[in-house]
C-alpha cells in the first residue's frame, strides 16, 4: 500500500440537531446524477458524532 492510498477525505455538512451536550447530528449532502434523465439529485446522509 502506497502513501497515496491513505488520503483522508474531509466531508462538510450542516448541523441538524444539537440536543445534548456531547452529541450532534450532521446532515451531509451530495449531488448525484440521475442515470436516465441526467438531472442532478441531492442525496443526504445523517452522521452522528
Amino acid at each position: 500500500m502506497s502513501a497515496s492510498d491513505n488520503i483522508e477525505r474531509t466531508l462538510t455538512g450542516r448541523v441538524v440537531s444539537n440536543k445534548m451536550d456531547k452529541s450532534v447530528t450532521v446532515k451531509i449532502e451530495r449531488l448525484v446524477k440521475h442515470p436516465v434523465y441526467g438531472k442532478y439529485i441531492r442525496r443526504s446522509q445523517g452522521q452522528e458524532g
